[in-house]
């Protein structure tokens, strides 16, 4: 199969920090094409791939910082432009991209699928509308639920994936500490996250990056929790140290202030072995399972509460659902089964055949 991944071009694939969308596309790049796929990927220049790579920038846009973002769109554009002039030399087109490339799939001759990966806004909810007839993919039962679900053309529900072997199982922590990692501002609750630590007195590490629009939460609500030296802020951290954070904390918390269709954060802590102690927000009951991979609650004083309940959390089981559910290759073969059913192909049998299975419990 000729297949063309449109990604983001705000970081490459896969980034060097932060950027969940970016892995899932580098995962399901590299997999497809370990399979015997023709795979091109449409992305930014300092992409590492095995793919052919078709690029109108010469690094992130994020990374590349003489490039103001009200300017970003013009690249997107320049970029969907190749993939107009290329659209031949595919069968079927694969949009990462979200909303810009909307317009130019509804008039491109080659078919195309669109993964949902961030919630819908009310500014851009006119454009998904406009082109609701699309092939869309959720990519969590909860997303689908809480983005027009009625409206938009939802044809399955593929989960993210992980390259488990990347992620070191830890049958037991070796430092006592808790652990943040993500975005930090309010939608990811880190100032909440602070809180808790404080409440159920560990100390905590912060990992992750401070985008312009959360700077002044940074200052405001981080920055000063900074003096106590049981708060440490670490910045954005690569893969192996990631790694290391996750095998070697007591517990990742993870109090959401929004309703996130999917967070990696989840599935790359119970890789390492590390239960969460998770608000009730979007995906959160379909990645984890309340008493066996986490705590969670509805509250913060719910999850001080309950605290105590970590304890009893198999670390081995937090691994074995990531093993069982959200694997790279499970993700791989999801897709490859909605491929198929938008070509008119006949399913392969295999792990992808439900394309529309129901939330684990």
């Amino acid at each position: 199969m000729r297949i063309a991944q449109l990604a983001p071009l705000v970081e490459p694939i896969p980034p060097v920090g932060y950027g969940g969308t970016e892995l899932v596309v580098s995962h399901l790049t590299e997999s497809l094409l370990e399979l015997g796929h023709d795979v091109t990927l449409f992305a930014s220049g300092d992409s590492q791939t095995n793919a052919k790579l078709v690029s109108v920038t010469p690094h992130g846009l994020r990374l590349w910082t003489d490039i103001p973002i009200r300017r970003w769109l013009a690249y997107d554009i320049q970029l969907l432009i190749e993939l107009q002039r290329r659209q031949d030399d595919f069968d079927l087109i694969h949009n990462h991209m979200g909303f810009q490339a909307l317009s130019w799939l509804e008039h491109l001759q080659c078919p195309s699928v669109t993964t949902l990966h961030n919630p819908i806004r009310d500014y851009c909810a006119p454009i998904f509308l406009a082109y609701k007839d699309l092939n869309y993919i959720s990519i969590s039962n909860a997303y689908k639920r809480l983005n027009y679900p009625d409206e938009l053309n939802y044809i399955a529900n593929v989960y993210n994936g992980i390259e488990i072997s990347q992620f070191k199982f830890k049958p037991k922590a070796e430092k006592s500490y808790l652990l943040f990692i993500g975005r930090l501002g309010h939608d990811k609750g880190t100032r909440e996250a602070i809180e808790i630590a404080g409440r159920v007195g560990m100390p905590i590490k912060l990992a992750g990056k401070v985008d312009e629009a959360d700077a002044e939460y940074f200052e405001q609500f981080v920055k000063p929790s900074l003096d106590d030296k049981d708060v440490q802020y670490l910045g954005e951290v690569d893969l192996s140290q990631k790694v290391e954070l996750y095998g070697n904390a007591y517990a990742v918390i993870y109090p959401l202030n929004f309703d996130e269709p999917f967070g990696l954060v989840m599935v790359e802590s119970l890789a390492c072995g590390t239960p969460l102690l998770a608000l009730d927000r979007g995906s959160v009951r379909e990645i984890l399972s309340d008493g066996e991979t986490a705590v969670i609650g509805n509250s913060l004083d719910d999850l001080v509460e309950r605290f105590s309940e970590l304890e009893k959390i198999s670390r081995l089981a937090c691994h074995n659902r990531v093993a069982q559910l959200f694997s790279k290759d499970q993700m791989t073969a999801n897709y490859l089964s909605v491929y198929e059913k938008v070509l008119g192909a006949k399913a392969s049998p295999g792990p992808g055949k439900d394309l529309a299975r129901s939330a684990p419990g």
